[in-house]
């Protein structure tokens, strides 16, 4: 009878363990899934729809996609600016080409196509005021059909 009430505490002591174990990686996993998704959107532009990451502080929109090694095929970082102006956009410490399209009054009022990430030093500047700004993989606007004067809705 003692064999089994140590092989019972034993027992409990790996199902605990377990227990455990699961519960870290539940913790973990759900951490990891917060990060990946934490101010994602979505945004419309044309018939296209896009995750995009909000980005609202100057800081954050200083530092902008730099220094990442890659975004996802159907994502896009989208800057809010608090009024219309000739926002600029430069590469520093990007590691991909992007497009970049500016947005006033909900439509594309400019874009820049395939942006190399080798060219870290030039600020691109829109033809046009916007108070939103639109990163893309390159190649985005051409893939999706995306044009100067396409409607964005926004799921913010």
């Amino acid at each position: 009878m003692k064999k089994f009430f140590v092989s019972m505490l034993h027992l409990r002591g790996e199902v605990l363990m377990i227990m455990a174990i699961v519960f870290v990686l539940v913790v973990g996993v759900s951490v990891y899934v917060f990060q990946m998704y934490r101010g994602s959107e979505r945004i419309i532009v044309g018939d296209a729809v896009f995750s995009v990451e909000v980005v609202r502080s100057q800081s954050e929109q200083r530092r902008g996609l730099g220094y990442r090694d890659v975004l996802c095929a159907k994502c896009g970082m989208l800057f809010l600016f608090d009024r219309a102006d000739y926002h600029g956009i430069w590469m520093k410490g990007m590691r991909f080409p992007i497009d970049i399209l500016w947005i006033r009054d909900d439509r594309v009022v400019f874009v820049e196509k395939n942006v190399s990430e080798q060219d870290q030093l030039s600020v691109f500047v829109p033809s046009e005021v916007a108070d939103r700004v639109l990163e893309l993989n390159a190649g985005s606007c051409e893939k999706f059909g995306i044009t100067v004067g396409d409607v964005v809705r926004y799921e913010l």
